[in-house]
């Protein structure tokens, strides 16, 4: 019996030792299969800032006027935060967002203007401001967004002021940044973001990651868990920028995701020394040359998809000009600067990451900056574009920018084949942009719906009948008709592209032949080129140009624009009979959907100021045509 009971005692033992054996060994291989050697993660501040480069940035800011008039911004509107009440939870229909920026801009700024000044003031309101947002009871989990820019910025507080918070506000900093924003990434109908390619992944991961790398020490396991998982899932957005870094939704949208990209990768390296070969990623580095050419002469983004004209300060490009030691990335940033964009305090989703600018600029020497050499940006991949730049100085020169890709895409409008053109200062041929998405989910618009029959392509702003684009038989672009970039010209005689947009405007095969040739020619004027070959049935056209200038009709081949004391003539030459037009746009609830048999519903957004140009054509069958319009200075 004692032998016997002895046996099983052994026997016990013995599986507890291959337990704890199994154990070990798995903790061992978790180790080895981690990215980094998290041994060696630097000491508290460690996110875009370590300890001690605040001396960096202060001779950065005494050697540059424009740096030393964004601090004194920074730390002038820091003041102004000091009376401001603490931030409330309060939703905008779905969304917390607001809220969230507001905290961002907040804690960065305050935690910012501490850090440089030491003065206690700014210590005691990010007191505040922490321990309100903490106690939120939730940070929007259904809206990843919001709680992406939440947790960086109780994050970016937290590490940076780590030594002075009193030990209550950390701890409840730690408890909110686990029930908040870990535990709830790990449902997956709030973590969609994960396998997604655009710009969610980048905030959202981005903001885990800020919040893991902050509470390290508490929370080793999970906050490894999360950088290890962030390592995996931002390779998917990261895939857009391939192959040449134009950005899929545009420079509106870039400044968005590209912004929070860089900080995640500028944080991995200040905190654990290397990004772990994510920038390394096919065309990342090159994203900043598409933005430097993404703003015309007129100072307008080439906008397309869910993006607006409106240029925003964009401090990434800070980053990528020091870490490619090429000032000239940041020469219209410069710009910028000295006309305010960088000391505006009206939005907060603009506003928010300025410090961003004075921490990447901090080894960056602008002694050397010249304007950029090339006229001509070309990228392909899943929104293929040509930008065309003549000259560098404000207001000076001319700008085209072409684009092709498919509706079906995030933010994406029906505008293949579309093209913005600046001569000066002025834009004559425009893009409406977003409406703002609240306005239509308000009224129960199915706006996510990307499919070809969907609600969303009923948005005046959104279809292709009111772009500068082509359209045919009254129908809509095939959503799955990808317009691919032909070829360049980069030449003296013209600097352009040619579209392949028959897939966007077939849907029943109407069309052998559809392309599209934008090009400024002897740097003195545009030339549109359409080419169209039709099959057994003859084929309705339109043609169509947005613009805020008003526009007049002198004869058949003819339209006169004129905005500020300038005129530009646009002439039309066809193969076969054109019907010149003039298209109101101000007031879409007034005009017919031709998709339909109605009006544009109540919904949609006035255009003041605004009308559309062109022309209607009917192609009879198999025969090609060639349309050319030309834009002159008058």
């Amino acid at each position: 019996m004692v032998k016997n009971c002895l046996s099983k005692r052994v026997f016990a033992i013995h599986i507890l030792l291959l337990v704890i054996c199994a154990k070990v060994a798995v903790a061992q291989n978790a180790n080895l299969s981690h990215s980094y050697d998290y041994s060696k993660i630097a000491p508290h501040p460690r996110i875009l800032l370590n300890k001690g480069e605040e001396q960096l940035v202060k001779k950065s800011i005494a050697s540059n006027p424009e740096f030393l008039t964004v601090y004194s911004h920074i730390i002038g509107f820091s003041n102004k935060l000091l009376a401001e009440k603490p931030l409330e939870f309060k939703k905008d229909g779905k969304r917390l967002l607001a809220v969230s920026r507001k905290a961002l801009t907040r804690l960065y700024y305050l935690s910012f203007s501490y850090r440089m000044t030491k003065e206690v003031k700014y210590l005691n309101k990010v007191e505040e401001e922490l321990n309100a947002v903490c106690n939120f009871e939730s940070w929007n989990p259904s809206h990843f967004l919001d709680v992406g820019e939440m947790c960086m910025a109780v994050a970016i507080a937290y590490d940076w002021l780590y030594d002075d918070l009193k030990e209550s506000t950390k701890q409840h900093v730690r408890k909110a940044i686990l029930e908040k924003a870990f535990e709830p990434s790990y449902i997956k109908e709030d973590a969609w973001f994960l396998e997604r390619h655009n710009n969610w992944n980048s905030v959202c991961n981005a903001g885990l990651l800020f919040g893991a790398l902050a509470i390290f020490e508490s929370e080793k396991e999970k906050s490894i868990a999360i950088i290890e998982r962030t390592l995996t899932s931002n390779k998917l957005p990261l895939e857009a920028y391939g192959p040449d870094g134009n950005y899929p939704e545009g420079p509106g949208y870039w400044n968005y995701g590209t912004s929070f990209q860089v900080m995640l990768f500028a944080a991995l390296e200040s905190a654990l020394g290397s990004d772990n070969g994510l920038s390394k990623a096919p065309g990342f580095m090159n994203t900043a040359n598409y933005m430097l050419y993404a703003v015309g002469t007129s100072g307008k983004y080439f906008n397309y998809y869910d993006g607006g004209a409106s240029v925003a300060a964009s401090p990434s490009m800070f980053w990528f000009a020091s870490k490619l030691k090429d000032p000239s990335l940041v020469y219209t940033e410069i710009k910028a600067i000295k006309n305010g964009l960088y000391t505006r305090t009206n939005k907060s989703d603009e506003e928010r990451l300025i410090p961003n600018m004075l921490v990447f600029a901090k080894n960056l020497k602008l002694s050397a900056l010249k304007a950029p050499i090339n006229q001509l940006y070309k990228g392909n991949g899943i929104t293929p574009i040509a930008i065309v730049r003549t000259d560098w100085e404000s207001g000076k020169g001319r700008y085209l920018g072409i684009k092709g890709g498919k509706a079906e895409d995030a933010h994406g409008h029906m505008d293949q084949g579309t093209f913005v053109y600046d001569v000066g200062y002025l834009r004559w041929a425009a893009d409406f942009g977003l409406q703002s998405y609240i306005t239509l989910e308000s009224k129960g618009v199915d706006l996510w719906n990307m499919s070809q029959n969907s609600e969303r392509w009923d948005i005046f702003r959104y279809n292709n009948l009111n772009h500068n684009t082509l359209t045919i038989n009254n129908q809509r672009h095939n959503v799955n008709g990808f317009a691919k970039m032909v070829s360049t010209f980069d030449n003296r005689k013209e600097l352009g592209a040619l579209v392949d947009i028959k897939p966007a405007l077939n849907l029943k095969n109407e069309l052998k032949v559809a392309t599209r040739k934008a090009t400024i020619v002897d740097g003195a004027y545009l030339k549109i080129e359409d080419v169209l070959e039709t099959g057994a049935d003859p084929v309705d056209l339109r043609w169509n140009m947005l613009t805020p200038a008003a526009a007049k009709i002198i004869d058949q081949q003819t339209i006169m624009l004129s905005q500020q004391g300038k005129n530009l003539v646009v002439k039309f030459k066809s193969d076969i009979p054109l019907n010149l037009v003039i298209r109101p746009s101000e007031d879409p609830a007034k005009y017919k959907n031709e998709f339909g048999n109605s009006n544009y519903g109540e919904y949609n957004q006035k255009n003041i100021g605004t009308v559309m140009i062109g022309f209607d054509a009917k192609i009879p069958a198999n025969k090609k045509v060639t349309f050319k319009v030309v834009l002159e200075d008058n």
